[in-house]
């Protein structure tokens, strides 16, 4: 159930159609409000001489021009978003578009002039609907035009959000954010468990995939409440991000014979989100790979722009530090303290080969990258204690310098990144 639950909440948040249906309800729940007040004359004396005054032909005169415009303008901001979309993917990845769509202001702003265009054409056919009636509800006709200025100054808002959004600066830092809570949801600082040594169920039940697709979710609660309660122990085949095909393995179990009931790995599989796409919540080479995507469209021959590449290193490069400060997780353990459930995380080591293999392919040519990466793998040095990720960095550091060397003609800037090297490789030699 939460897993479904979890699934709808991101296809709630990536969606341009949830936020702005919801405060389209909110216009009509607001417009049976200002009605209901205006039929019961229980406006304030002051509030009055600020309400609308006219006749009915002018109320249903105003209430039209109001309708027609905020349809106008809306088809605009569709529009502009449309646009805004074709070039971030043009420029920066199609992978990009669920961060666009994420992005709540855009969203709140459809919601302003929806919900506008519904409650003004509410009021317009209620004005309008007997024109024999006579009466005129002034404090709804008066939240029209009110709600009207209001949708105006959000125009102007979405033109200066519009114009900060798709800068590149502002694209790398929303994905990189991104990047930075999918460490803390899966590398926490203080982690509740104690840190035990994952297990591997060598024999065992297999489950399988009900579907293929990529493993979005995993319901970590139920897979543990299912396996304390069967008294087992589970193993995940699969991590967050992988591609499985239908009837593939994704886990392992183990336990007593007699609970061996039917049901059980279907109970399991329940517990296992796969989709059409990857989703960046817990997919942390997803992530990844979203940051090191703009660095290797920046570097390609169409655009050209190193320093985009040299800022997205630098966000890699504060996330991997990250990365290999924290302690490795451990299984997850049933309230009666024992290890229940194994699932597999990427390392640091696999987060590097993802962040800096891309960018050191297309980016070999550039001698700011090369530098850059150098220097960034010689700082990552300085905090990463396990040797086993020390000897990664070293090993990014050697195949960074050979591709430059086998790329770069000048002497000048090979001798620039030998210079790096040996400073990187000085650095990482030393324990940390």
């Amino acid at each position: 159930m939460r897993v479904r639950l979890a699934e709808f909440m991101e296809l709630a948040r990536s969606s341009f159609w949830f936020l702005p249906s919801v405060m389209m309800l909110v216009g009509v729940l607001l417009f049976s409000i200002t009605l209901g007040l205006d039929r019961s004359d229980m406006a304030a004396p002051w509030l009055t001489r600020v309400l609308y005054s006219g006749g009915v032909e002018n109320a249903v005169y105003l209430l039209q021009t109001l309708t027609a415009a905020m349809v106008a303008i809306a088809t605009v901001v569709f529009s502009t978003l449309m646009l805004v979309l074709t070039l971030a993917t043009s420029q920066f990845g199609h992978r990009l578009i669920r961060s666009f769509m994420r992005d709540r202001a855009n969203q709140a702003v459809l919601g302003v002039f929806l919900s506008t265009f519904v409650y003004c054409m509410l009021v317009f056919h209620m004005v309008g609907n007997d024109p024999a009636n006579r009466f005129v509800p002034a404090l709804s006709v008066t939240m029209g035009f009110g709600l009207s200025l209001f949708a105006s100054c959000t125009l102007i808002y979405f033109t200066h959000h519009m114009a900060q959004l798709i800068a590149a600066p502002q694209v790398l830092e929303a994905v990189a954010v991104e990047l930075d809570d999918v460490i803390d949801r899966l590398y926490p600082e203080s982690p509740a468990q104690r840190h035990d040594e994952g297990f591997s169920l060598r024999n065992g039940e297999l489950v399988r995939a009900p579907r293929a697709g990529y493993v979005q979710s995993v319901g970590l609660d139920g897979v543990v409440a299912v396996a304390q309660q069967h008294d087992i122990r589970i193993e995940s085949l699969v991590g967050y991000g992988d591609y499985v095909l239908a009837g593939a393995p994704i886990a392992r179990w183990q336990g007593s014979p007699d609970d061996q009931e039917d049901g059980l790995a279907e109970k399991i599989a329940g517990e296992y989100l796969i989709g059409d796409s990857r989703m960046s919540d817990r997919d942390l080479l997803f992530a990844i790979n979203q940051v090191a995507e703009i660095a290797v469209r920046a570097l390609s021959p169409a655009l050209n722009n190193p320093y985009t590449a040299v800022d997205c290193i630098n966000r890699l490069g504060a996330s991997l530090a990250e990365v290999a400060r924290r302690p490795v997780p451990s299984p997850l353990h049933g309230e009666d303290d024992r290890p229940r459930f194994s699932l597999q995380l990427p390392d640091f080591e696999a987060a590097l080969d993802a962040a800096f293999t891309p960018i050191r392919n297309y980016g070999r040519g550039s001698v700011l990258a090369s530098r850059q990466l150098l220097r960034t793998l010689g700082g990552l040095g300085a905090v990463a204690t396990r040797e086993p990720d020390r000897a990664a960095l070293r090993r990014h550091a050697q195949v960074v310098r050979d591709a430059a060397h086998s790329a770069l003609q000048e002497r000048h800037d090979i001798d620039d990144i030998e210079r790096e090297f040996e400073r990187a490789l000085n650095g990482l030699r030393q324990p940390a």
